[in-house]
């Protein structure tokens, strides 16, 4: 075996290892669609009940993440951006869990700085995934743009009329549901071309 081969195996074994949790945003995206679909269809009641759904959303999200990040922090090296994501996730969703009463500004404040940090982690995934020579890197660099716009409109007019705010928070979700689908697709392709070349 020569350097070159030496050193492609060694990457490749990091991938592989790095990878191993490909299917936790594969779960963390349907969840995060199937509560948007929710919302689009009932956005009365989804509007009486939005900080518990977002909560008990973005809770979930929040464990997945930090399980994520601690079972990858030997094997990849933003494993603390995905630990504090999830932390981030989880205090938010307590937040909101705890105080029901929350205003509609607090909450679309609170929704708009989660949403617009999870745009900002996915714009970074998917540089990342560019450096590291993944097709289709484009994808989710533009649902990471879009899931920011939709963001920085919330936090901007937190006063916005009650339904404008169900749908452009449930777009928002639902693309981060796709972001986190279509990340765990290439992660799972990324695992899979590993384990061919190791053998």
């Amino acid at each position: 075996m020569n350097i070159k081969q030496f050193i492609m195996t060694n990457v490749i074994s990091k991938i592989k290892g790095s990878v191993k949790n490909w299917w936790v945003f594969l779960i963390v995206g349907i969840l995060l669609i199937i509560g948007s679909i929710w919302i689009f269809r009932t956005p009365i009641e989804s509007f009486i009940n939005l900080a518990q759904i977002f909560s008990i959303l973005i809770l979930i999200s929040g464990v997945f993440s930090i399980i994520f990040a601690f079972t990858n922090k030997d094997k990849i090296q933003n494993w603390g951006l995905y630990l504090v994501g999830g932390i981030l996730d989880v205090v938010v969703g307590f937040i909101l869990l705890s105080y029901p009463g929350i205003t509609l500004v607090v909450f679309s404040l609170f929704i708009g700085f989660w949403l617009m940090f999870r745009g900002f982690n996915t714009i970074s995934t998917s540089l990342e995934l560019k450096k590291d020579g993944v097709n289709d890197w484009g994808w989710i660099l533009f649902l990471g743009v879009l899931i920011t716009i939709f963001a920085f409109m919330s936090i901007v007019n937190p006063l916005i009329g009650a339904s404008y705010l169900v749908f452009t928070l449930a777009l928002a979700i639902f693309l981060l549901g796709i972001a986190n689908i279509f990340l765990s697709l290439k992660l799972r392709n990324i695992k899979t071309a590993a384990k061919d070349i190791l053998g």
